[in-house]
């Protein structure tokens, strides 16, 4: 017989273990950063309640949105983020409107964050530019291991997610796409709450805290064996595919660290592409508060200079920083990491990083 009190201890046991994350010792933080984590975790318990406690089946997707305010992965503040779980096995109809969101896309993934090791990277990857769509927006795609006519997404045997990014360049005048899904094999209504899995449910999502909270801190405790602070990287395509990137994205990475008189000025030459932005994030790799701060520039909201080149600085909000074109906030914040996105690109051009005091700085 359930023991439903066993079932919610072993639950709250696995959150507690979840809160390690926030005390671990290979990544530089203040009082200021653990209590970040702290709220970093609660958000990440609350994606993890939502992925797996309300689960209707992999016969029965539904795409849902981000829960609101959970951030991780240095998430795009363009971004809307739309998922389902899915099984691969089957076969899935997904149909939609394009809207006039700027850049849409689709991913088959197989990353299980309740499982700390298991990053398997992508499998297929489907663009708006690459899909048949009709003058009124619409349009079908077929999501399958086999190969299908038409607007196909490959899955993989491991895939279980499909994730539909969409981009914005000004969310004020953009709409995103409409989107449905369904399985294929589906012939009736989800089962009834099955009282044998919902401890198995609930453990899956204080997991999937641990593993995204201590995947994610790894991803950033490993960036200093990549570049100094204040410099950017690019990793490897193979490496940005096998932790679910989109293979028509790359993604320059980097640590950022500025004392209240300084900023760091970035110089970008962005080269023919679809889409590109610069962000910064705390160290757990959240996005800043865009609602509020000036967090990020793209490529349709960047002053750009004569010879097509981009100047950004970051830096505290001052009368002096706010002076300049391209000011993002570094909101309170002291330090964190930093990227820079190119989409469908023709080339990856290094940007450039100088620390440079404010009141020396021309504006």
């Amino acid at each position: 017989m359930m023991n439903e009190q066993v079932i919610w201890d072993s639950f709250c046991e696995q959150l507690k273990e979840a809160g390690k994350v926030i005390m671990r010792d290979d990544l530089p933080t203040t009082a200021f950063d653990r209590a970040e984590g702290l709220r970093y975790m609660a958000r990440l318990t609350k994606a993890g309640l939502d992925t797996f406690c309300e689960l209707t089946g992999s016969k029965y997707p539904v795409l849902r949105p981000q829960a609101d305010m959970v951030k991780m992965g240095l998430d795009n503040p363009d971004n809307y983020y739309v998922g389902a779980s899915i099984n691969a096995k089957y076969d899935y109809r997904i149909r939609g409107n394009r809207g006039t969101i700027h850049f849409l896309g689709f991913a088959a993934q197989a990353q299980n964050f309740a499982v700390r090791n298991k990053m398997l990277g992508g499998a297929g990857h489907l663009n708006h530019a690459d899909m048949d769509i009709d003058s009124e927006g619409n349009f079908e795609i077929i999501a399958s291991q086999r190969p299908h006519q038409g607007n196909w997404l490959q899955l993989g045997p491991e895939t279980s997610q499909i994730l539909v990014r969409q981009s914005y360049l000004d969310k004020l005048k953009e709409r995103p796409a409409t989107l449905s899904i369904e399985c294929l094999q589906a012939d009736q209504a989800p089962p009834a709450l099955d009282p044998q899995r919902i401890g198995q449910q609930l453990l899956q999502a204080a997991n999937y805290g641990t593993g995204c909270g201590h995947w994610f801190a790894d991803w950033v405790a490993d960036m200093p064996n990549h570049a100094e602070e204040n410099t950017l990287y690019l990793p490897s395509a193979e490496n940005h595919r096998a932790v679910g990137g989109d293979p028509e994205v790359r993604i320059f990475l980097g640590r950022w660290r500025l004392a209240e008189d300084e900023g760091l000025l970035v110089s970008l030459i962005p080269p023919n592409c679809e889409y590109w932005n610069f962000q910064i994030a705390n160290v757990w790799a959240e996005s800043l508060d865009y609602r509020f701060q000036q967090v990020h520039v793209n490529s349709g909201s960047a002053v750009y200079k004569d010879d097509g080149s981009v100047d950004i600085l970051v830096a505290a909000d001052t009368p002096d920083s706010r002076k300049h074109t391209n000011w993002v906030s570094t909101a309170h914040h002291e330090h964190g990491i930093m990227g820079v996105r190119w989409v469908r690109a023709d080339s990856h051009p290094q940007p450039q990083c100088r620390v440079v005091k404010i009141n020396d700085l021309p504006l």
